[in-house]
C-alpha cells in the first residue's frame, strides 16, 4: 500500500501520480491514504482510555482485498 506522503517524493510526478492512481483503483476506500488517515487513528487510540492493547490497522481495506 501506498501514501501520499514524502516517502514516494524521489519519483517523477507522472509515476508517482500513476502508483497513486492504480494503489486507489485496488483499494475498497478508492482512495491512497494520506497522512492525516493515519494521524486520525492515533488520536482515536489515543482518546480511547478502554483501549488497552489494540492493534489498528490503517489501509483503506488492503487486507480485505
Amino acid at each position: 500500500m501506498c501514501s501520499r506522503s514524502a516517502v514516494w517524493r524521489e519519483l517523477p510526478e507522472a509515476d508517482r501520480e500513476g502508483l497513486y492512481r492504480s494503489s486507489a483503483e485496488s483499494l475498497p476506500v478508492g482512495r491512497v491514504g494520506e497522512p492525516a488517515d493515519v494521524a486520525e487513528a492515533y488520536l482515536y487510540l489515543m482518546r480511547g482510555g478502554y483501549s488497552t492493547g489494540s492493534v489498528v490497522v490503517v489501509d483503506g481495506g488492503g487486507t480485505l482485498v
